[in-house]
């Protein structure tokens, strides 16, 4: 039986709906598998044994503060503080969030400690930066400045400049010097000895 012209026009109008929806729906399961790929939050690199040892650990704070995205930075934070090789492993003791030490440098005496310190600072920093994404290299790098300066750095930062650079971290430091007659404040190029521990996502 021959099939008429409009029952073919309408068969190929279904056909081309077809592939159109199949193409559609294997886009959004490719965009669903890149989502989950473990690169998209970065990865900590060169780590030393002594800091792999505390990655479940940081794992754990960090789902618990809900920055689970951030966890592989965290470790390459804790490789550029100490390498694992001191008790206080994020050295975040003068952070306002420890409450069971003496704020004064290395004060922290527990690991456990210091690791869920330090992720609850870096949890204050990422939203001081208004980092909402590992792959939001500007915030995020705004961020990691901040966990090294503390004090209304990324604010400043943002206020005067747009965010950080490590023209506008050095000259923080020196106003910060000026103000509390320090020699030094802080490591203005603390970003760039983070990432060298740190690839970012795509």
């Amino acid at each position: 039986m021959a099939v008429g012209r409009e029952e073919r026009e309408r068969q190929v109008r279904l056909q081309k709906i077809g592939i159109a929806a199949a193409v559609g729906l294997a886009v959004l399961l490719l965009l669903w598998a890149f989502q989950m790929l473990p690169f998209q939050k970065g990865r900590a690199v060169g780590l030393s044994p002594e800091v792999e040892q505390h990655r479940e650990t940081v794992e754990a704070y960090c789902a618990e503060y809900g920055i689970s995205g951030y966890s592989e930075l965290v470790l390459a934070i804790m490789q550029q503080e100490s390498a694992g090789q001191v008790v206080d492993v994020m050295q975040c003791s003068e952070s306002p969030f420890n409450t069971l030490y003496a704020r004064t440098p290395g004060s922290i005496g527990d690991t456990d400690y210091s690791i869920r310190v330090g992720v609850e600072t870096f949890a204050y920093c990422l939203e001081e930066a208004g980092c909402k994404s590992p792959r939001n290299k500007k915030r995020l790098k705004l961020a990691i400045q901040q966990y090294n300066y503390g004090n209304d750095y990324a604010e400043w930062a943002m206020e005067n400049y747009g965010g950080y650079s490590l023209e506008n971290a050095q000259e923080y430091a020196g106003k910060m010097m000026a103000v509390l007659g320090w020699s030094q404040y802080g490591d203005a190029e603390y970003v760039t000895h983070v990432l060298r521990y740190y690839r970012m996502g795509w």
